[in-house]
């Protein structure tokens, strides 16, 4: 049983919109959120991170603003730091004067940074990167500021920073620097381990999930749906930024000026565009998924063409691409489907055993809005 092309894309944003509602409303009432304790921001989800602003302006706006706000509160336990700096100036005797001028250092390290997330520069791939050094500013700033007794105490004590520390004098890590108070700042941008991980803990987010979606309405809550333009768009993009910013692709119900205008823009990018019809449902298995893939020299795109896919097969797909990924050799693969399974034969294992990583949410699924593109 197949989606119609005019359902599919209103039923893939109504699942978007339930999974958002509930990972808003379960996602840190545990009071110990993983996005509370540090960021899995990288090198590599930054490039897609900027990917997603220059593709789309609204995350670009939503990543603006939302870095000024966290360099405010980020300034809130700078500032504190400087009382506790100017006490210890204060007190401490000439012979601890290099020690405190190493602490002004590291200190003027984390101003300059709070500084520059304030300022509204515009956001570049290396202005990105920077921002990958906070973690370090501020353990630096902390490493030394421990070499002065009672200090860190006095610092987990101050007004202003309450519920910003752990017991014993011992600061928290910082919350992810993309942490807002609306949310991640990335969205679907966000970065691999963090679109994976659906936590088991209490409360449970998957078992609430399960609860109240299908396994078949879970995999469509995972695709974007795009018209023909801007799915072509998307892809055109990534190519122009080169190779080490292309992603493998499922689109759904591509229609033919979209199949040409991307094999064009294909064969212009790569060396050799290898193109191959699947008969009957696409259904690899994760080893021959990463057997195939993973033998795909760099300068060739790998197009397969099928007439549906279902669910399962897409989780098959996403683990071997995830390990793919994992040892820096994501494949430049187009899976183009005519339709996806309404009713799978049955759910993959890992969404029935209910394991932490549910794989398809850093994969790139697109389902093709034809009707909106006509309208």
């Amino acid at each position: 049983m197949r989606f119609s092309v005019d359902v599919l894309a209103g039923s893939v944003r109504q699942c978007n919109q339930q999974l958002l509602d509930i990972v808003e409303a379960v996602c840190g009432a545990c009071g110990k959120t993983c996005c509370h304790q540090g960021t899995m921001m990288g090198s590599t989800d930054l490039r897609r991170l900027y990917k997603g602003i220059l593709f789309d302006p609204l995350a670009r706006a939503r990543l603006e603003s939302g870095l000024q706000e966290r360099g405010a509160e980020m300034r809130v336990e700078q500032e504190a730091i400087e009382q506790i700096v100017g006490i210890l100036e204060r007190s401490q005797g000439t012979d601890r004067q290099s020690d405190l001028a190493v602490l002004r250092e590291r200190l003027t390290e984390w101003r300059l940074f709070c500084d520059r997330l304030q300022s509204g520069e515009e956001l570049t791939l290396d202005g990105l990167t920077f921002l990958l050094r906070f973690s370090a500013i501020r353990a630096n700033v902390l490493r030394v500021l421990r070499e002065f007794p009672g200090a860190l105490e006095a610092l987990a004590s101050h007004v202003s920073l309450q519920g910003l520390h752990t017991g014993r004098g011992r600061m928290a890590p910082p919350s992810c620097l993309f942490l807002g108070a609306g949310g991640c700042l990335a969205g679907d941008w966000k970065p691999a381990k963090c679109a994976n991980f659906y936590c088991a803990g209490q409360p449970n987010l998957l078992a609430e999930i399960a609860r109240e979606m299908s396994f078949e309405e879970f995999v469509r809550a995972n695709f974007r749906a795009l018209t023909p333009d801007e799915t072509l768009r998307y892809l055109e993009l990534e190519l122009f930024l080169g190779r080490e910013f292309v992603e493998p692709k499922i689109v759904l119900q591509p229609n033919t000026a979209l199949r040409q205008a991307l094999d064009k823009a294909l064969s212009i990018s790569f060396t050799v565009v290898e193109h191959r019809k699947e008969p009957g449902a696409f259904m690899w298995s994760t080893a021959e998924v990463h057997a195939r893939l993973g033998a795909l020299p760099e300068g060739v795109a790998y197009v397969v063409e099928t007439g549906e896919v279902s669910g399962e097969a897409l989780y098959e797909l996403a683990v071997a691409l995830d390990r793919l990924r994992v040892e820096q050799t994501p494949p430049a693969f187009y899976l183009l489907a005519e339709s996806l399974t309404i009713r799978s034969f049955f759910p993959h294992p890992l969404w029935t055993d209910q394991i932490m990583t549910q794989p398809l949410g850093f994969l790139d699924l697109i389902a093709v809005d034809i009707a909106a593109d006509e309208a």
